[in-house]
């Protein structure tokens, strides 16, 4: 500080004083020293002024410091393997009931997704399948994933889901813990049949599917309204539903992963 340290009483304990004090101390330098102290003031001031500046701007075009996600468009362009993480119960796990009992089948939504993408988008994904039979049974079920995502599937079970409610709130605790992650989430509800034996507790899950995705600011796959539409093109409940209305058949699943891909690909701005 030049001239201002020269005088080393002031310099040790000149923060300690009182105001009259400190008044005092800047008095007795002379207007020279006065000028000195306000030119490096100013220069400090405007150093820190634009630290904060260029900061804000790095944040702004980098993200760092933010979980924010990338676009779909960003994800899916081409320009990288994308990694797509399908997180759920039996129906992502791609459970089908057979007149000889429960089986998997061999073509899952999932890998329908990843050979539907490849095929519109002419991309190789990395897609794995998180499927569960206990589904979303906590809040940290998302922690399951084994390997980071770009974009995350996400189909809340209504087996963890009765009457309507959902007190540990573990749907959308697993929406918060993704997103935080920097991953880029899409809700998808359930394509159950009219016949469904669980018909009721289907609907409600799906109820509460479609409020956490607008809390939560994410975007729903409306499958039931996609399967829906298939039996209106000509479709039976046989051809894509299994003995309980609510897992579906190799079609069915097969028809799941289109209709997937085909909202990631409307999301991304692709079609």
């Amino acid at each position: 500080m030049g001239n201002f340290f020269k005088n080393n009483d002031f310099k040790t304990d000149y923060k300690k004083r009182p105001n009259d004090e400190y008044k005092a101390a800047m008095d007795k330098l002379d207007d020279a020293t006065k000028q000195k102290m306000n030119r490096q003031r100013t220069w400090i001031l405007v150093a820190v002024v634009a630290a904060v500046f260029v900061g804000i701007i790095i944040l702004a075009v980098t993200g760092i410091g933010t979980n924010k996600a990338e676009s779909a468009g960003n994800i899916l362009d081409g320009s990288r393997t994308p990694r797509i993480a399908c997180l759920g119960d039996s129906v992502t796990e791609g459970l089908t009931i057979t007149a000889s009992g429960e089986e998997i089948c061999s073509m899952t939504y999932p890998e329908a997704l990843k050979e539907e993408l490849k095929e519109a988008l002419k991309i190789e994904t990395d897609v794995k399948n998180y499927g569960d039979r206990e589904g979303l049974a906590e809040n940290t079920s998302y922690k399951k994933m084994s390997e980071a995502a770009d974009i995350v599937i996400l189909q809340y079970t209504f087996e963890n889901y009765k009457a309507g409610e959902d007190p540990e709130g573990v749907l959308e605790a697993n929406i918060e813990g993704l997103v935080n992650q920097g991953c880029l989430v899409y809700l998808v509800n359930y394509p159950y049949s009219a016949s469904a034996g669980e018909k009721a507790s289907a609907m409600e899950a799906n109820q509460y599917i479609a409020k956490a995705a607008k809390d939560k600011s994410v975007l729903l796959l409306d499958a039931k309204a996609g399967f829906d539409g298939l039996l209106n093109q000509g479709y039976t409940e046989e051809d894509l539903y299994s003995a309980d209305g609510i897992h579906l058949t190799q079609t069915g699943y097969e028809e799941l992963g289109r209709f997937i891909a085909g909202g990631l690909i409307s999301d991304a701005g692709l079609n």
